[in-house]
């Protein structure tokens, strides 16, 4: 008894000198606590994620086990290998812009959709292995990355107000106001208020909370009820390898391969930094430790994805969660793996989830990319109107990619008009000059 009672110390304490709780003053207790705080804050994920890509033609059971397995699979590298504290799983405003514009809006195929984020994976890979992948960063001033993030917030917020009936879009046209007080916005209005009430009262998992008491206002009322099922059965298994990776062979999936990549590619950048600031998780200089690795845990969990059936794995902003309850090392994203895998256990509950009760939780996703009242006052002129066209144009035009185009074109111009040539940084040129190239194969190449 007494030496198993040793073993499992002696195990015990491997695994924190291997995750080195002692430089970062935790221990297991602190570590589980932050794990399952950060999988509560996330777990909305998995209602939405197959509600969302359901419109776009997939089955929800096979999209719920891509989300899963993705997702742990991810987190647990990231945390295993790259030691960080953070989780992964498929971005909100990856699966809006697929289901919805690449899919809805341009007629590609589900399988289709899920090979550009193949190939938007690969492009991670290979430029976050070389030194090209500093010289990107380094191009895009954080003001516009900033701006990037507001306009894919303002993106996911018209989603909401579009499923809600509120704005009627056809295709990716804005035509008109919908309809303000309707079954669907009552919905998405009793969802929003739910969870910016249970946010405000710092309540752990309100995303999820919202979703679930808008599902039962949905049922009560009578609308919204789910058609697809999800069940564990085969066909959890049927989007398995079911990507089309020759579609890089159309010219017309360019631009949306490149936008996939640059808002995942500039976007975990962000968050990496964002997340780990003013914590023991970065040196004495503010840098991350093994940025490389967590970039690649990032970057190949897309392809890894898409093989089996979901859209871009991304760095999640509710690793935060987390961090503030105290996680520190790589063992909070692994306790966090493990409570995703047993999610699986819950997917009969998930029928009883219609789309209409995501609508509120993807309208606060959206204002959390909204940037802070101080960061606003250090934007200069240039910057602000940069922004301003960005969001004009993701409103317009309903899509990222010209929201990228329209906000570095802005940005430039107005270096050359204030003769700060020296300013223009030659790989944000090239970003742009990818982005005009891919939005004229699409407007042109049918």
């Amino acid at each position: 008894m007494i030496k198993m009672k040793l073993k499992i110390k002696l195990f015990f304490g491997k695994i924190a000198d291997y995750f080195e709780f002692s430089k970062h003053k935790t221990n297991f207790r602190i570590e589980i606590l932050a794990g399952v705080s950060t999988f509560l804050a996330l777990s909305y994920i998995f209602v939405v994620n197959p509600a969302i890509l359901a419109e776009a033609g997939m089955n929800k059971s096979a999209v719920l086990f891509a989300t899963i397995v993705a997702s742990g699979l991810a987190t647990l590298a990231m945390g295993i290998w790259a030691k960080k504290p953070l989780v992964l799983a498929p971005g909100m405003e990856m699966n809006a812009y697929v289901a919805f514009f690449v899919v809805l809006g341009l007629g590609f195929t589900w399988q289709e959709a899920l090979g550009a984020v193949f190939w938007s994976g690969v492009i991670f890979f290979i430029l976050t292995i070389t030194r090209f992948r500093e010289n990107i960063i380094n191009a895009i001033p954080d003001k516009m990355k900033s701006g990037l993030a507001l306009s894919v917030g303002i993106f996911l917020m018209l989603i909401a107000l579009k499923l809600a009936g509120i704005l009627v879009y056809e295709g990716v046209t804005l035509k008109k106001t919908g309809l303000l007080f309707s079954s669907v916005a009552y919905i998405f209005y009793f969802g929003l208020a739910v969870g910016l009430i249970l946010r405000k009262m710092k309540i752990q998992g309100s995303l999820l909370i919202s979703i679930l008491l808008a599902s039962v206002f949905a049922h009560i009322i009578g609308v919204g009820h789910s058609t697809a099922t999800v069940e564990v059965s085969e066909e959890m298994l049927s989007a398995l390898f079911k990507m089309d990776i020759s579609v890089i062979l159309k010219p017309r999936i360019f631009s949306v391969i490149l936008v996939l990549f640059l808002i995942d590619f500039y976007g975990s950048i962000a968050k990496l930094i964002g997340l780990t600031r003013n914590t023991s998780i970065v040196d004495k200089d503010g840098n991350l430790p093994d940025m490389k690795k967590a970039m690649i845990v990032d970057g190949t969990a897309n392809s890894f994805g898409a093989a089996l059936g979901t859209t871009s794995i991304i760095t999640y902003v509710e690793s935060r969660v987390g961090i503030a309850e105290g996680g520190r090392t790589g063992f909070t994203a692994v306790v966090s793996s493990l409570l995703m895998f047993m999610f699986i256990l819950l997917t009969p509950f998930l029928n009883l989830v219609p789309l209409i009760a995501t609508t509120g939780a993807l309208f606060m996703v959206g204002i959390t990319l909204f940037p802070s009242k101080e960061e606003l006052k250090t934007y200069s002129k240039l910057e602000v109107i940069s922004v301003i066209v960005m969001l004009i144009s993701v409103i317009i035009t309903f899509a990222i990619d010209k929201v990228l185009l329209f906000g570095f074109v802005t940005f430039i111009m107005g270096l050359l008009i204030n003769k700060k040539y020296k300013e223009i940084n030659l790989y944000m040129v090239l970003s742009t000059i990818l982005l005009l190239m891919g939005w004229m194969l699409l407007v042109f190449i049918k």
